[in-house]
């Protein structure tokens, strides 16, 4: 019957460590996970652009994540990746100086060819210096394709981590730029500790989750 429930609940997601052989068909995932994001929207020149430019950003930011203190995290759904979260370990960040040196080098030339560049590297800047300088697990990157949203994905994608931080006594911390996300982030035990607004920017809401919580 339309609009009915059947009565039954809904499969556990299946999650899992990501195959290197699964990187191109990730980084899709994660553009259309963010296509129209507040913040991708502020770099794009125009929707064209910003079709261009998701593949490459988040091509910088897995690469980032396949290192040795990286860790990445896969939702399936239909036997396929449809969602993906990505963590530094504790120690991971602040990265060493030759690996964030050649991040930056590669995020700034994806950045060079969008707009705001100016201001962008600025927000960069205020968002890494209220990042936490005590060890945790950094939520890097958390990407649900829109087709397969609201089944649970995202929450059993985080569970891995947030249950090792529980039993290690570890923070998670994570940045979002949309305000919806942040009581969904709630509901994972994360609050909100600062909101970065800088003139003619998105704002940012900074979230750490002290250990713990449960899930």
């Amino acid at each position: 019957m339309v609009g009915g429930k059947s009565g039954r609940s809904a499969p556990t997601p299946t999650v899992r460590t990501m195959d290197r052989g699964e990187y191109a068909e990730v980084i899709a995932v994660a553009a259309r996970a963010f296509w129209c994001d507040p913040l991708v929207d502020y770099f794009s020149r125009d929707l064209l652009h910003e079709y261009r430019l998701l593949p490459a950003v988040f091509g910088v930011y897995l690469r980032d994540l396949v290192g040795p203190d990286g860790e990445l995290w896969i939702g399936e759904h239909g036997g396929r990746p449809r969602a993906v979260a990505g963590w530094l370990s504790p120690g991971g960040y602040p990265r060493p100086a030759v690996r964030e040196a050649i991040r930056t080098a590669r995020s700034v030339a994806v950045l060079a060819r969008g707009r705001h560049v100016g201001k962008a590297l600025r927000l960069f800047m205020e968002v890494d210096r209220h990042h936490p300088r005590q060890p945790h697990w950094y939520l890097a990157l958390l990407a649900t394709d829109p087709a397969v949203q609201g089944r649970g994905i995202g929450s059993a994608l985080l569970a891995p981590v947030l249950e090792r931080c529980d039993r290690d006594g570890i923070v998670a911390y994570t940045e979002t730029q949309k305000e919806a996300n942040v009581s969904w982030y709630a509901r994972a035990g994360f609050d909100v500790t600062r909101e970065i607004r800088l003139p003619g920017t998105p704002t940012l809401w900074c979230l750490s989750r002290p250990s713990g919580r449960g899930l």
